[in-house]
């Protein structure tokens, strides 16, 4: 990273950018609105335009063999595994067509705009392209917006970091190679041989990798339970997040998958169990401190280190650049989501659409990779490629940064009022207090805690848990919308619950094909209406919707003799529920009567 020789010249440095840091956070401690990571890069580079003391060099290694897996690894252990396994069909749609058909418009906007030849277009395009989604996801944390709005975001920014570098690397080893030869790039390989190298290379990069990430996470979390112990485990993680993704690194795959995998592996063992909560919370503080730490030094660095003068002589091409990166990320955006959304069960609303085309903010990894090409290229390529993805990465940190609040209040997801915020913080410390009654269970069970202990600790958890539930009750009954809210989010988790249930019997042949894609129709109407604002609790689906289970009754001649909504569901006046089929046939209207108990 540093241009200083000696490990005194090093340290100096690192104490000099967290010197740069810490005046950061304490204005950002005054002002509540500025953003850390964006005053990190405006910090560096008032820092470049006056001048810096200490002479600051970034290297495309450091970011990505000493910064990038532990940014990597701290979302992968964090982040909400179920949700990124039931967002992973449009994660990698996002990560990996429409980084593929972002970089194709880029490539062909490169050479009639700029007039790069095809190489360095597509290889211009594997560089832009990549996401960085840690100003977003800061803001999404301070604003609050729904776990699956922010899982979207971050793993297309994971995925497709992995295969742009696979894309890169295919490029640039095939430039470097024509150079060494005196010869055109077309003389030496055929679009069809480029094609099939970039698709062999992907294919390795999504499966060898995430194979590699998931033997050693699942490994690495055998160890962790049978030592247990907080600080081994911390010692075995750094091993898996830095040792995976250098191997893969060194084998040619993807070191951002493996590491994406084992992470995510690791963190979603079923139940983690064998794991005490102080190992799990300790592995994840660490790591949430390394990411925390890494980038401190990447965004004061990255202001430090931005080249003015370029970006003064490149201006209009910047100007440029930074529309072509909009235009091509809105290209894939629209049209790839709206496909998608014939197949995924829950659809992504045209709100998340804008906020997906706006959070296409090209740091870190753009910055890590034109920094790559340095040796490969003449002077001037170099310093126009570099201005370029300095100027987009600078605007997009500046701009798209600090405009997401206001967008996400504009779409109408979230901003959440006060009792929203008060009801997830109420919500939030019951799952707290029911895992404490939990693991205070098996610790006596086990008999590492005493009785007396455990009736002490436990009486105290009760206590607060009553509490709990009455302040969760009280907030619903004098704030309507928020119980709207929590009834809309158990309807679609009951929703999906019932879809899954519909496919699992249609897998295991006990009904066919035919009846179970008719039954799952009538259940996506359901979920459909749901994501709409016209929902509600006594009108949740559509006026004068008729499932297919009753047009099957209808057709066999069987009558529903009550006053139910579409769903059948029926309460008579004392209060039971009860359902009356009549069925004409041939024994005189024969009549069946249900009651559950």
């Amino acid at each position: 990273m540093m241009g200083m020789a000696g490990v005194e010249e090093q340290l100096l440095v690192v104490l000099y950018l967290f010197a740069i840091a810490g005046a950061v956070g304490l204005v950002a401690s005054r002002y509540p609105r500025l953003q850390y990571t964006t005053g990190l890069l405006v910090a560096g580079l008032l820092v470049s335009l006056v001048g810096s003391p200490v002479d600051v060099e970034l290297t495309s290694e450091f970011i990505l063999l000493a910064l990038l897996p532990a940014l990597i690894f701290n979302d992968a252990v964090t982040i909400d595994v179920d949700a990124f396994r039931e967002n992973l069909l449009p994660i990698l749609a996002l990560a990996v067509v429409g980084l593929l058909v972002s970089i194709a418009i880029i490539a062909a906007a490169g050479v009639t705009v700029y007039g790069f030849t095809l190489a360095v277009a597509l290889l211009f395009g594997a560089i832009i392209m990549p996401t960085d989604p840690v100003s977003i996801l800061a803001v999404f944390e301070e604003i609050g917006v729904p776990e699956r709005l922010a899982v979207l975001v971050e793993g297309e920014s994971l995925l497709n970091d992995g295969v742009s570098i696979v894309v890169y690397s295919t490029v640039l080893a095939i430039i470097v190679e024509a150079e060494s030869q005196g010869v055109a790039v077309a003389d030496i390989v055929s679009p069809r041989v480029f094609l099939v190298d970039v698709t062999v290379g992907i294919f390795v990069a999504l499966v060898g990798g995430a194979l590699v990430g998931a033997a050693v996470g699942y490994v690495a979390h055998e160890l962790i339970v049978l030592v247990d112990d907080e600080l081994t485990a911390v010692v075995i993680s750094v091993l898996v997040a830095y040792g995976v993704y250098l191997f893969l690194d060194l084998l040619g795959s993807s070191g951002v998958i493996g590491t994406l995998t084992a992470g995510v592996f690791l963190a979603s063992r079923p139940g983690r169990k064998g794991v005490s909560p102080e190992t799990r919370f300790t592995v994840e503080a660490i790591w949430g401190y390394a990411a925390f730490v890494a980038n401190t030094l990447l965004f004061v660095a990255l202001g430090i280190v931005t080249p003015f003068d370029l970006i003064v002589e490149y201006g209009l091409e910047i100007v440029g650049a930074i529309v072509l990166v909009f235009v091509a990320r809105a290209v894939v955006i629209y049209p790839l989501v709206g496909l998608l959304n014939r197949w995924i069960d829950s659809p992504l609303s045209v709100s998340y659409q804008h906020v997906l085309a706006w959070s296409g903010i090209h740091a870190s990894t753009s910055i890590a990779l034109v920094l790559g090409v340095s040796e490969a290229f003449t002077r001037p390529l170099e310093e126009q490629l570099s201005a370029l993805v300095f100027g987009v990465a600078a605007f997009t940190l500046l701009v798209n940064g600090t405009t997401m609040s206001a967008l996400i209040d504009r779409v109408g997801i979230s901003k959440q009022r006060p009792p929203q915020r008060l009801y997830q913080a109420l919500v939030g410390q019951r799952y707290g207090v029911d895992a404490a009654l939990e693991t205070a269970t098996h610790l006596h069970d086990d008999d590492r805690l005493s009785t007396s202990s455990f009736e002490a600790v436990t009486t105290v958890y009760r206590r607060q848990r009553r509490a709990l539930e009455a302040a969760i009750e009280s907030l619903l009954d004098r704030h309507p919308s928020v119980r709207e809210h929590e009834e809309r989010l158990a309807q679609h988790r009951i929703l999906v619950a019932e879809y899954q249930a519909i496919r699992d019997a249609m897998q295991r042949g006990d009904i066919g094909s035919d009846v179970g894609e008719r039954l799952l129709a009538d259940v996506q109407v359901e979920l459909d209406r749901v994501l709409t604002e016209v929902w509600s609790v006594e009108e949740p689906l559509p006026p004068q919707f008729d499932p297919y289970w009753r047009r099957q009754l209808a057709k066999a001649g069987v009558s529903l003799d009550d006053d139910t909504d579409s769903r059948g569901d029926d309460t008579n006046d004392s209060g039971s529920d009860t359902t009356r089929y009549t069925a004409s046939t041939d024994d005189e209207g024969a009549e069946i009567d249900r009651s559950d108990e």
